[in-house]
């Protein structure tokens, strides 16, 4: 008596094999639909282990045939068609993805370059000799610029004599930063920046109060000229914030607390041995060119600001 063949078969056999075969098309279709976008060496190799294993099935079907019954085969070719048909409207589908623009590149500064940054009209602390001159950028709605600021105040008591600091007021927020900045600037042209800044941090930014009768409070009690405070935030303040901020954006300066260290550029409220390394390949530099004759008073306009970049270009696309 003849025994009849069984309906089913083990996940392990050729047939099993096969009913996974349009799976293995279907990932195909999809890896060779982007190939060309990605060019990914690992890419090519995953497709050659698919082709080979593509072979190899093909070689278990064709030695199965002579054995499976007519209704399995009936079978397997109505889900190759099932899935046939899921694959073309899969293909539809992506046929429709548009293909995202690529990003811009960023235009930035590039820390390896020396950019020409004039001090200007800006509130300046330290030697006129000094072989380090740093420029900051900052703004005093910014909590990383306070972070920063005491980071600053830390590297002068460390390097004395040998750097000045220059504070340039870039206004990002300018609900909350332009009174503080204009006030900043009045301050400044009676000698009282720093006396102003230490109260502008206390009662406007630790507060969160930043509205114009609060920073003329500010002002006061930093024992301003209040008649040339008035005169200097209406007018001459107004000017020169102007052209600190198109002076930075310029330099490509998009964010705060920003700096150029003797023209070369950093970004952030960093860790202070950050800065401090920046600082001390610049002073190499420094004393070097003074060894060769250049005067220490002369040294940031003659050799930073007379041969650095005035502007960082666009990107190209």
């Amino acid at each position: 008596m003849t025994k009849s063949r069984p309906t089913t078969t083990p996940a392990s056999s050729p047939l099993s094999n096969a009913r996974r075969l349009p799976c293995v098309v279907i990932v195909l279709a999809l890896v060779t639909g982007c190939y060309k976008t990605v060019r990914d060496p690992a890419v090519d190799r995953r497709l050659a282990d698919i082709e080979a294993k593509l072979i190899e099935q093909d070689k278990q079907i064709a030695e199965m045939r002579s054995s499976v019954g007519s209704t399995e085969l009936a079978l397997i070719a109505q889900q190759l068609a099932d899935l046939s048909a899921k694959v073309a409207e899969l293909a539809d589908k992506l046929a429709n993805v548009k293909t995202p623009a690529p990003r811009r590149p960023t235009r930035a500064p590039d820390p390896a370059l020396v950019y020409a940054v004039p001090l200007g009209a800006s509130p300046v602390f330290g030697s006129a000799k000094a072989k380090v001159t740093m420029v900051m950028a900052f703004e005093f709605a910014c909590p990383y610029c306070r972070k920063a600021w005491d980071t600053v105040e830390l590297l002068q008591k460390k390097y004395g004599k040998d750097l000045r600091v220059a504070y340039k007021q870039f206004i990002i927020h300018p609900t909350k930063a332009t009174a503080p900045a204009y006030a900043a600037c009045a301050a400044g042209k009676q000698g009282k920046f720093r006396e102003l800044a230490k109260l502008m941090w206390e009662r406007a930014f630790e507060a969160q109060n930043f509205d114009p009768e609060n920073i003329e409070a500010i002002a006061t009690a930093a024992k301003l000229d209040m008649k040339r405070y008035a005169t200097d935030t209406g007018g001459t303040c107004v000017q020169e914030i102007g052209a600190d901020q198109d002076l930075l954006k310029k330099l490509a300066i998009n964010a705060t607390p920003s700096f150029f260290i003797n023209g070369r550029f950093m970004a952030g409220a960093l860790a202070q041995e950050k800065f401090e390394a920046l600082i001390d390949e610049e002073l190499a530099k420094a004393t070097e060119a003074q060894k060769k004759g250049t005067k220490p008073e002369r040294y940031y306009e003659d050799v930073v600001v007379a041969n650095g970049l005035t502007e960082v270009p666009a990107p190209t696309p």
